[in-house]
């Protein structure tokens, strides 16, 4: 496929290092911040007014105390979105002032004629008093003298004293939940200062696909999360710092293990075998998700995390976009939602150095009760009395009692460390950053996460036209982990089965191995199984933006997406008890890049309309390799790579390439402040679809009424703000479709005839095969009242996924089993997100709340022919990960129900008499079947929510977290395991209650070796109601207390500012369910696999201790 002019592509076939040397030059280059446009029409006005257009614009505030001239009662100003410092520079210039930004304050002065003669003005000692609007003095307001390094900070009474260079200085006031403040000198040795509340401000820009909204516009459903939010709290990765953050996004930390991947999803699952993650776009570069299951990545079934790329503390915001209104822009990638990640800059100034670090330790606070030693012989023998089989003279009770959960859980240390530099000046602004995460697993041995990230962030303003930026960032992680394929080397599985009476190590300090092989050590398995897998990641872009005409912008980008992950497996003989060592190694490889340009029009209209319009083409394209080989050895441990063993086996050379162009648009109209109105479209052109369905169309329309600002809301007081919105759209799924071209037919080799080579057609290609398309509405209201003190979000929306990808059954006369893919089935989610903000105490003390609520329904509506009511189908029901004893399937997809429910038998008890388990005969034909199972339950919760509290008070901060899930099921796989009672595992506790003629009225079986004793019987451990729990949670997920030291303090070493903290993780946890972690969950590509524990790592209770300094 040709995507590319071949200028472009000679470049990226000479490989990624060679590209990334060329946007390594372009960094070098000076750079700046690319400045806000406006628009402004005015004639003979005060000054203070274009002060406060230009505010209502770009959100900047204005400070001038000098004396107002004539001139500056009359101005006029007419300019069509031009920058707006050139804007403000022309402008100031005519009426002789200067002006200097700091954050987003923009201080107006009078220019000084050069005096002839004179003298460096004198310092002198300012004293004064800093209070609120209310008159209630303000203690611990921080207060910096510009330009320098020269702090103070007020009293308990709200006074402060600081020294400053000159007359002409001025001092920067800030404090927490309250505006940053300038106020200059101007020759005063006392100043009484006010400082105003903060509150969510309307004109804050939001991010949105290819540009920027202010807040008060915005018609589609948008949450957004500052990036102050993620790193006010120790995190290690953006997904798991999202959790609870906004409603209407699911957030699960799959597991405890450092590195792992976390489960998201954006208003529910929209794909029953594609890809539900959402897009990721981080600085305009959309990354590609990277199923396991497609392209073969790493042994146990782990993938490329996209947020693993991430370091939290270079992120500036995170945008979720998730209606279809927000997501259309991006078309065939935008159904399961889009999260817009936008990168911190650097703005006009001095450098600043920011230092921030956290360390300390995790471990897992809970056990499972287990049997010990003698009640373990005793079952044991009870089991093989029951199954009329001889005892084992080996299984004895040796009074050691090993309790091997503590065996493999350790104190695991964790350290953060991070570094950057921002600024700019003139042209050029810059923001450069380096990170270090170290963390030790909390299961003994090898298990280890270390990641080492960097990031270059640079824009230069070329001329009053031209502006040029380079993003550029690297990383590098190492992940040691444990084996979560299932194969038998589950370590937390073999602790909890392991025999109490074996010892962990042999006298002479060798690892103990059991002489009948029925148990694996687990400590052994965890300090000899190496399973690493090295991601190397480089993610950058380029762009250049040029303005044209007043009003009409010109966008160019190019972006790249490079990854390279080596795994490497080793099995040591001692592993494998004795048999030949076996090991693989492959090396995966994708290069993707994208090519985007967007023009954008901003006409200027006299009156109350408003218009904006943009149009966009972007094309992309990857590629994508997996080599890997297999093998093993019977000579030494010591020679551990593939290329040293005696055999190889199962070479792997997966090569694919896919491409995507695109045509987008979006135009928003705005009536006076009052109606909005937008509408967006995108065509998709694919490479992975039939050559009759390769383009596809997504638009949206969206619609918001400001009530706010209708004449009949003016003389009211209690509403801040009142908006309602609606959007209606469709988006579309093209990733995860288990291959890069699944509308073609598939060949297979060793079809030979004689001595000749044959190749033969083993499915066949469908030309009709199209992406899953999904029609979404929205409903919001978004109000703020009581000054801003309360602000309030609640969307309702509807999801309709329609032409689900199936693997299509064929009738045998065709001579093929399946078509590869065929669109058919259908998808329904609906939901309510309510979200609430509130400063419920403003002041020297202050207290603030964030609450969201999440309610989302999924059901199946439709499902191919061939397959309603048919539990069977291989395609539509999932056995249990690494089931050892029943091949029934835990899982179905089936119209009416959720994704994903739990589908088994349901119990009646225990039979009094015999002991076995009692199934409902659901069809009442005397016997129990695979027909009697029903519906039990489904991951899928009820509602999720967050609430987090934040106090302050005199350099002191406090703030908590809760995360709760309600509703949700778990099959508890491992109390399966635990409770069967039927070979050489140890048993849960609560197989002390088991059935015995002496203890006949109970609800756990008799224990009998190699249940079933009769063959094609049923099992007393069948998948069953039984073992499907209340998975509702209440987690404390963060609690963290603060203390900002006094700048008076920090200014003898030169320091700005400084905060150190303490924090706990994962505090506690309110639950019933009987496991160690209802959140952790098997992880895995497929998503009738939810909500199962089968011995998955439980996410660990951290203490951390932190320090953020800036300097």
């Amino acid at each position: 496929m040709k995507f590319l002019a071949s200028g472009l592509l000679s470049v990226t076939k000479r490989g990624p290092a060679k590209l990334l040397w060329i946007l390594l030059i372009v960094a070098l280059l000076p750079v700046c911040a690319a400045a806000q446009n406006v628009t402004v029409s005015v004639k003979n006005v005060p000054l203070e007014k274009v002060f406060a257009v230009l505010k209502q614009q770009t959100g900047y505030s204005f400070i001038w105390r000098g004396q107002t001239t004539p001139a500056m009662n009359k101005v006029s100003l007419e300019c069509a979105n031009e920058s707006f410092t050139k804007v403000l520079g022309t402008l100031l210039d005519r009426l002789s002032l200067q002006y200097e930004i700091t954050d987003k304050i923009v201080v107006i002065t009078k220019k000084e004629t050069p005096a002839t003669t004179g003298k460096e003005q004198p310092p002198m000692t300012i004293t004064g008093q800093i209070s609120d609007e209310k008159g209630g003095t303000l203690p611990g307001v921080t207060i910096r003298v510009k330009g320098t390094a020269s702090g103070a900070t007020t009293d308990a009474q709200g006074r402060f004293s600081i020294n400053v260079p000159g007359e002409n200085s001025v001092l920067i006031c800030s404090y927490v939940g309250f505006e940053q403040r300038e106020v200059m000198v101007a020759g005063q040795q006392t100043l009484h200062i006010t400082l105003k509340l903060q509150s969510a401000s309307l004109n804050d820009l939001v991010v949105v696909g290819y540009g920027t909204q202010q807040k008060k516009n915005v018609t589609s459903s948008i949450s957004s999360v500052k990036g102050s939010e993620l790193t006010g709290i120790a995190v290690t990765s953006l997904d798991g710092a999202l959790q609870g953050k906004a409603a209407g996004i699911q957030v699960v930390q799959n597991s405890g293990a450092p590195g792992d991947e976390t489960y998201i999803r954006i208003r529910g699952n929209g794909s029953l075998f594609g890809e539900n993650r959402p897009l990721y776009v981080i600085d305009g570069v959309p990354m590609s998700n990277l199923p396991a299951a497609q392209y073969g990545i790493s042994g146990d079934g782990q993938r490329i995390a996209t947020t693993n790329n991430i370091n939290p503390n270079d992120i500036q915001s995170v945008e979720i976009l998730k209606d279809a209104a927000a997501a259309a822009i991006y078309g065939s990638r935008g159904a399961n939602g889009v999260i817009l990640i936008t990168t911190k800059r650097g703005a006009e100034g001095k450098s600043r150095f920011n230092f921030s670090m956290y360390t300390g330790v995790a471990d897992i606070p809970k056990r499972l009760p287990v049997l010990n030693g003698e009640q373990f012989v005793t079952l044991f023998k009870e089991s093989r009395a029951n199954a009329g089989m001889p005892d084992d003279p080996a299984i004895v009770n040796t009074g050691r009692n090993t309790n091997w959960q503590d065996a493999i859980f350790r104190s695991a240390p964790v350290s953060n460390y991070n570094l950057s530099i921002s600024g700019g000046s003139g042209k050029t602004s810059h923001y450069v950053s380096l990170g270090y995460l170290d963390q030790t697993g909390t299961i003994v041995g090898l298990q280890h996460f270390k990641r080492y990230n960097g990031r270059v962030n640079f824009d230069f303003a070329a001329t009053d036209k031209l502006k040029i930026g380079v993003n550029l960032t690297g990383v590098r992680s190492i992940n040691n982990r444990m084996d979560n394929s299932f194969s038998g080397q589950s370590v937390l599985a073999l602790a909890l089965i392991e025999n109490p009476n074996d010892p962990i190590y042999n006298p002479n300090g060798t690892y103990y191995t059991d002489p009948g092989r029925h148990w694996t050590n687990p400590v052994m398995i965890a300090n000899n199984l190496r399973f690493q897998s090295i991601v190397n990641s480089y993610i950058g872009n380029v762009f250049g933006e040029y303005s044209i005409l007043p009003g009409l912008k010109f966008k160019t980008s190019f972006g790249f997406d490079n990854q390279q992950v080596t795994d490497d497996r080793y099995q040591s003989k001692l592993v494998n008890n004795g048999s030949a060592a076996s090991g693989f190694v492959s090396v995966f490889t994708q290069f993707l890049w994208v090519n985007e340009n967007t023009l954008s029009y901003t006409p200027v209209f006299k009156g109350r309309h408003k218009l904006t319009a943009m149009l966009g083409q972007s094309t992309q394209e990857a590629n994508v390799r997996r080599i890997g080989v297999s093998g093993n050895t019977n000579s030494t441990d010591i020679i551990q790579a593939v290329t040293g063993f005696t055999s190889l086996s199962s070479p792997i050379d997966y090569r694919s390439q896919w491409g995507l162009v695109s045509y987008f648009g979006r135009i928003s109209y705005n009536y006076d402040d009052r109606y909005l109105l937008e509408g967006v479209a995108r065509t998709d052109g694919s490479s992975r679809f039939g050559a009759n369905k390769k383009y596809g169309f997504f638009p949206s329309i969206s619609a918001g009424w400001r009530i706010i600002n209708e004449n009949f809301m003016k003389q009211q007081r209690f509403f801040n703000d009142l908006k309602i919105r609606a959007s209606i759209g469709v988006t579309g799924n093209n990733e995860g479709l288990g291959s890069d071209f699944p509308s073609l037919a598939t060949y297979s080799t060793g079809y030979n005839y004689g001595t000749e080579a044959g190749i033969a057609a083993t499915s066949l290609s469908n030309v009709d095969l199209s992406w899953e398309a999904t029609t979404a509405t929205n409903l919001g209201l978004d109000v703020s009242f009581l000054d801003s003190r309360i602000n309030v979000t609640i969307d309702a929306y509807r999801k309709l996924t329609n032409r689900l990808i199936f693997k299509l059954d064929l009738p045998y006369t065709s001579g093929f089993a399946r078509t590869n893919g065929a669109n058919i089935g259908q998808l329904l989610n609906k939901g309510l997100e309510i979200s609430v903000n509130t400063d419920n105490i403003r002041g020297a003390f202050t207290w603030s709340t964030n609450f969201n609520l999440y309610f989302n329904r999924n059901k199946i509506t439709s499902l191919p022919e061939t397959v309603v009511g048919d539990p069977s189908s291989s395609d539509f029901t999932e056995s249990l990960p690494g089931s050892f004893y029943t091949s029934q399937p835990t899982s179905i997809f089936r119209v009416g129900e959720p994704v994903g429910s739990f589908f088994g038998y349901r119990n009646k008890g225990v039979d009094p008499a015999t002991g076995n388990m009692i199934y409902d005969d659901i069809n009442k034909d005397g016997k129990i079947t695979a027909a009697d199972r029903v519906i039990l339950g489904t991951a899928q919760p009820d509602f999720t929510g967050g609430l987090t509290n934040t106090f302050g008070y005199k350099g002191v901060d406090l703030s908590f977290f809760f995360y709760w899930s309600y509703g949700n099921k778990v099959y508890n796989q491992t109390r399966s395991m635990l409770e069967r009672m039927s070979s050489y595992n140890n048993g849960d506790a609560k197989t002390l209650n088991r059935w015995t003629p002496q203890n006949t009225i109970t609800d756990v079986p008799r224990a009998v070796f190699n249940d079933p004793t009769v063959p094609g019987s049923l099992t007393n451990g069948e998948v069953s109601q039984r073992f499907v729990e209340d998975g509702s949670f209440i987690r404390m997920k963060n609690i963290t207390l603060g203390y900002t030291i006094p700048s008076a303090t920090l200014k003898k070493v030169r320091i700005s500012s400084a905060r150190v903290y303490v924090s706990a993780q994962n505090l506690f946890l309110i639950t019933n369910y009987s496991g160690l972690d209802p959140e952790s969950q098997n992880q895995s590509v497929k998503n009738s696999q939810l909500g199962i524990d089968w011995a998955v790592q439980p996410q660990a209770r951290t203490f951390l201790v932190g320090l953020n300094v800036n300097f």
